[in-house]
């Protein structure tokens, strides 16, 4: 009777080791999978393919396919084949598009938050920019995308320090901008900047600019040299100020529920590749610049820089309270740049 017994603890003992040897298979086969899954993505912006928005996401694209061996395939749509930004930014929330790059001042329709970045003045040259997007109070508003946007955001891609273009007159003063009707981004932030100025903002979706300089519906815009040169408005334009009074960069966006299928070590891959594509768009960006300057200067455009910018930032420091008060992550950004300058 006793060996009878033993034999049946043995037999039971094993049946047990074999079910849970069998879990762990299932388990790790499951990871295997999960880490091993292969994805083709839609990836949408507003941008010309000479932009530099458009050389950033490319890179982004060629990394996430390297550093996943050929699993997750990125497809890039550019020139607004999936919309402009801001019906780019609804189907990103709504999963009809997987990722994109959304200009920062149109999720101002949906969250404060990416205005920090177009502050008047605050980021005033791309090397302040670059160190401040690295910043820990920085990846926090990043973070806070997810429930804000229903969309995760993955990392800033430069398109372009802004500047005033017109077909009225050189601006070299606050004075100068009076009565001059803008193109202005959709967003609270820069039309508070433009009427604080003087001008009169009008704002209208990217791809009405052109023919609206060209009929005189609008007499300028504010705008990078590098959408001068791509979206051709150095054909309908007179008059270039270098003014730089904030950077114009695109949120590289990821639907949430897309974002939470991927394991974390994909989550990691896409992070990584994001930011080496960053840092090569910085390396980037002053070279396009400097291209897309000379491009305008040979057209016959007339440019001037600001000689005196203080007489515009003076006027424009009210802005920073009023905005700073829209969310306290704002505030913690706009002090941390300051320590960095």
């Amino acid at each position: 009777m006793k060996n009878k017994f033993l034999w049946a603890v043995l037999l039971v003992l094993s049946m047990v080791l074999i079910a849970a040897c069998g879990d762990t298979e299932a388990n790790e086969s499951s990871g295997d999978q999960s880490e091993g899954k292969t994805y083709d993505l839609k990836f949408g912006h507003a941008a010309n393919e000479k932009h530099p928005m458009h050389i950033g996401f490319t890179k982004f694209a060629e990394l996430v396919d390297e550093k996943s061996d050929g699993r997750i395939k990125i497809t890039i749509y550019p020139n607004r084949q999936l919309g402009d930004d801001l019906e780019m930014l609804q189907n990103i929330m709504n999963g009809s598009v997987d990722l994109g790059g959304v200009s920062t001042s149109v999720t101002s329709s949906y969250t404060p938050l990416l205005e920090s970045v177009q502050l008047p003045f605050l980021l005033n040259n791309y090397e302040i920019e670059e160190e401040a997007l690295k910043t820990q109070e920085f990846k926090d508003i990043l973070a806070a995308l997810e429930t804000k946007l229903g969309a995760t955001g993955i990392g800033l891609y430069e398109g372009g320090m802004r500047h005033i273009a017109n077909n009225e007159k050189v601006v070299q003063t606050p004075e100068d901008l009076k009565g001059i009707k803008l193109r202005v981004a959709q967003s609270d932030l820069i039309v508070d900047i433009f009427n604080t100025l003087g001008a009169s903002p009008t704002p209208m979706a990217y791809g009405e600019v052109y023919s609206a300089l060209q009929t005189g519906v609008i007499d300028g815009e504010e705008v990078n040299l590098s959408t001068i040169y791509a979206e051709k408005h150095l054909e309908v334009l007179d008059y270039l100020t270098i003014s730089g009074q904030f950077p114009y960069p695109a949120v590289l966006l990821i639907n949430n529920d897309l974002y939470n299928s991927f394991s974390e070590g994909d989550k990691a891959l896409i992070q990584e590749a994001s930011d080496e594509a960053v840092a090569y768009l910085f390396e980037q960006i002053k070279d396009l610049d400097a291209t897309a300057l000379a491009a305008i200067k040979e057209k016959g455009i007339q440019v001037n820089e600001i000689e005196n910018p203080k007489a515009f930032i003076e006027l424009l420091n009210p802005l920073y309270e009023k905005y700073e008060a829209k969310d306290p992550l704002i505030k913690d950004f706009v002090e941390k740049v300051e320590t960095l300058k």
